[in-house]
């Protein structure tokens, strides 16, 4: 899993760690700074104020709290427990969640790059949703230089339990995710993605698929019993 190391234009290993080859250390300034921009205070509060209420209880209004922190939250959008949201900088308009979608918890969201959840959306818990990367380096250091990439999730998805989703992904309209997945590339509309390889296992049509065993009812009406 990528770790939030940034590197600045300069050369300069900003987060106080050792530096790479032709990077220099930085200084005390240039450390506070980049220390500096991994404090969110509205965040901070938002998120002792979720802590304090019970797992489930009051999801609309845990979604709202979210909201004061900046973040886009649609109507309606419901979060079971307190998430985990990470990155650098000012993360309040990296991360869309649309109308009456449901996050569970404990989901852990990264925020250094631009992450949107579509509309009517259902996210199992222990989703984990990354948006960095390293470049393979050579042996002697194979993470290399951390890259960003974005990751957006379309409407009406549904996500089971245990699922990651890696950098750059963007997840179709209705496609069905399940549990324990780890999505590392595109994922068509309606699709539906099985653990643990990910795999596309088919897809569904825009209507309910039903269920295993069950018949589809007769329409109702002048000559339906004939």
């Amino acid at each position: 899993m990528a770790e939030a190391r940034s590197t600045s234009a300069a050369g300069v290993a900003d987060d106080g760690a050792t530096p790479r080859a032709g990077q220099r250390q930085a200084t005390i300034g240039e450390y506070l700074v980049a220390q500096l921009a991994e404090i969110h205070p509205r965040l901070a509060l938002v998120q002792l104020l979720v802590r304090l209420i019970p797992f489930n209880a009051f999801a609309r209004l845990r979604a709202s709290l979210y909201r004061l922190a900046g973040f886009t939250v649609g109507a309606r959008a419901r979060v079971a427990g307190p998430l985990t949201v990470r990155g650098t900088g000012n993360l309040a308009g990296r991360l869309s969640i649309g109308e009456a979608t449901f996050v569970n918890s404990p989901a852990h969201i990264e925020l250094n790059a631009p992450v949107r959840i579509g509309a009517r959306c259902a996210i199992g818990h222990h989703f984990v949703l990354i948006t960095s990367n390293h470049v393979l380096g050579p042996a002697t250091q194979r993470a290399g230089a951390l890259v960003h990439a974005p990751v957006t999730i379309g409407d009406g998805v549904w996500i089971g339990a245990c699922v990651t989703v890696l950098p750059g992904v963007t997840i179709g309209d209705g496609a069905f995710v399940g549990a324990g997945a780890v999505v590392t590339r595109d994922v068509p509309p309606n699709a539906r993605v099985g653990a643990p390889r990910s795999e596309i296992i088919g897809t569904m049509s825009e209507t309910a698929p039903m269920p295993r065993g069950e018949r589809v009812p007769r329409p109702a009406g002048p000559g339906a019993d004939g």
